[in-house]
C-alpha cells in the first residue's frame, strides 16, 4: 500500500525516456513505482486527461531575502515559482544572492521553504563582505585570498559554485577571476555568469568566459542568452556553443522565453551608451514600480529615477522575438526564469516563465515538442547541476507536478507581473502536497539543496 498513488496520468519522464499513461506509487516521500500495474493508495488521484511530470527545475532566480534577525523569509518568488509548478530552484545567481549562504540554507532546514532551494556563490556579495563595493574599481590581492577563503566554506557546504554579473562590475578581472574559479573547478562546481557586454559585443564577451575555462578547466554556464544576443547575434553565439561543446569543454546556456530583459535602473547595463547598443529611445525602457510604475520612460524621467531610486527594476524591451525562439528550440538550451521581484515588483518572468514554454512554445508557436520542453523543465536543468532532481526514477524524492495541458497558460504580465497561472493541477514536494488546484496549501515543504 502507497501513501498517495497518481492514477492513469499521461507520465512525462524525459530522464528515463517515457512518455506513457502510468500509475505512480509514492511512499516514505519518494517514488517507489511508476507502472502500468494497478496499484492502490492510502490517498488516490485521477489524473486522467492531466500530465504527470517530475517537478520542474529553475537553476537561476533571485531568491527571496531572509531577515537573519527575524530569521524570516520574505517569501514572494519562491511562492511564484510553486504555483507554476517547480519544485527546485537555485538562487545567488548573475553574482547577487545572500551574503551568507551557509545562514541562508540553515534557515530554509530550520524553517521550511515553499521549494528545494540551492544556492550559487555570488560574486558580488562576497565582494561586498569585504568592503569593495566600487563596482568601476578592481582589488587587491589581500581581499582577493579573503574570498576565496570564504568562497571555499560555502563550497565546502555544498554551493553549486560561483555566479558572476561581469556586467555589473565592470573592474572585475583576470587577477581577480582567475583564483576564485579555481576554487570552484577544486570542488567541480559550475561558474554561470552574466556575461561582460551584450548585443553586438556578445561575441567578444562570452569569449572572455570560454578563456577563463580554458585556464581553470572549470564549467562555465551562459545566463540567461536572450537578454545577451536576441539582437541578431543568436546563430553565431550557439554556432561557438557548439564547437567549445564538440571539443570538450563544459558549457551550457539558459533563456527565459520573454523578449523584454529586466534589470535595476541604476545598474551598469543603463551606463552611458545603452541607447545606440539596443538602438531604442527612452520609451522603450518601462519602470516597474514607484510614481511611475507601468509607464514609459522619458530621458527626464530616466535620470529622475535612476538618480533617486537606482534599486527600482526596469523592463527594457527591445530583444527580437525570433531571436528567442532560436535559443529556446536549441537542444542544448535550458529555460530557466532569472526571475526576480523587488517587493513584488519585476518582470512576469518570475510568474510566467514555465506554462509559457509550454503554452506559448509547444502549443501556439509549435517551436519545441511537448517532450522536449519537459525535457528542458527538468531532466536537462538537474542533470547540469548534479542534483539528483527532474526525475520519476524510483528512490528519488517525490517532486512531482501535475497539469492539464489543454489549460495551462501564463497570466503573469508586465503590467501584473505575479498573476498565478492557469493549469497547474498539483504540485508534489518531498511526497507530500503542496499545491491543489492552484493553491498552495503548504509552503514548508521545500528543503535545502547542496551539491555535495
Amino acid at each position: 500500500m502507497y501513501d498517495l498513488v497518481l492514477k492513469n496520468g499521461l507520465v512525462i519522464d524525459p530522464s528515463n525516456k517515457i512518455m506513457s499513461k502510468l500509475n505512480v506509487g509514492i511512499k516514505n516521500g519518494k517514488i517507489s513505482a511508476v507502472t502500468k500495474d494497478s496499484i492502490n493508495g492510502s490517498e488516490e488521484l485521477d489524473c486522467s486527461n492531466l500530465i504527470v511530470s517530475p517537478g520542474f527545475v529553475d537553476i537561476h532566480i533571485h531568491e527571496d531575502p531572509y531577515e537573519c534577525e527575524k530569521d524570516e523569509f520574505a517569501l514572494c518568488i519562491s511562492e511564484c515559482m510553486l504555483r507554476m509548478g517547480v519544485t527546485t530552484v537555485i538562487g545567488g545567481n548573475c553574482g547577487i544572492g545572500p551574503q551568507n549562504t551557509i545562514d541562508y540554507l540553515k534557515g530554509v532546514a530550520r524553517k521550511g521553504y515553499p521549494v528545494n532551494i540551492g544556492l550559487m556563490s555570488a560574486h558580488g556579495s562576497l565582494r561586498d563582505n569585504f568592503g569593495s563595493f566600487d563596482k568601476y574599481k578592481d582589488v587587491d590581492s589581500d581581499t582577493v585570498n579573503k574570498m576565496c577563503q570564504q568562497l571555499e566554506k560555502q563550497q565546502q557546504y555544498g554551493s553549486f559554485g560561483l555566479s558572476l554579473g561581469l556586467r555589473y562590475i565592470p573592474g572585475l578581472n583576470r587577477h581577480e577571476l582567475v583564483p576564485l574559479c579555481k576554487i570552484v573547478k577544486k570542488y567541480d562546481g559550475i561558474v554561470a555568469a552574466h556575461v561582460r557586454d551584450d548585443a553586438q559585443d556578445v561575441i567578444p564577451a562570452i569569449i572572455e568566459l570560454i578563456e577563463l575555462s580554458k585556464e581553470t578547466g572549470v564549467k562555465i554556464q551562459i545566463s540567461h542568452i536572450g537578454s545577451m544576443a536576441a539582437y541578431g547575434q543568436m546563430e553565431e553565439v550557439y554556432r561557438m556553443i557548439d564547437h567549445y561543446a564538440a571539443s570538450g569543454m563544459d558549457i551550457g546556456v539558459d533563456c527565459y522565453p520573454y523578449d523584454a530583459f529586466c534589470t535595476a535602473i541604476g545598474s551598469t547595463t543603463f551606463d552611458g551608451g545603452f541607447l545606440e547598443r539596443y538602438n531604442i529611445d527612452y520609451s522603450a525602457i518601462q519602470i516597474t514600480q514607484g510614481a511611475y510604475k507601468g509607464q514609459r520612460l522619458t530621458e527626464s524621467t530616466f535620470h529622475e529615477i535612476r538618480s533617486s531610486h537606482p534599486e527600482y527594476l526596469a523592463v527594457a524591451y527591445v530583444m527580437k522575438e525570433d531571436e528567442v525562439d532560436l535559443a529556446l528550440s536549441h537542444p542544448r538550451t535550458i529555460l530557466a526564469s532569472d526571475g526576480i521581484l523587488n517587493e513584488g515588483h519585476g518582470h512576469p518572468r518570475a510568474a510566467g516563465t514555465f506554462p509559457r514554454l509550454i503554452n506559448v512554445y509547444v502549443k501556439q508557436k509549435k517551436v519545441i515538442s511537448l517532450y522536449d520542453a519537459i525535457s528542458k523543465m527538468t531532466y536537462l536543468p538537474a542533470q547540469r547541476f548534479g542534483l539528483g532532481k527532474g526525475t520519476l526514477s524510483t528512490g528519488h524524492n517525490a517532486d512531482i507536478v501535475v497539469f492539464d495541458l489543454d489549460k495551462i497558460r501564463d497570466k503573469a504580465t508586465f503590467d501584473s507581473p505575479l498573476e498565478s497561472p492557469d493549469g497547474i493541477k498539483y504540485v508534489i514536494i518531498n511526497g507530500r502536497m503542496a499545491l491543489l488546484d492552484g493553491r498552495i496549501i503548504n509552503n514548508k515543504l521545500g528543503r535545502p539543496v547542496k551539491s555535495r
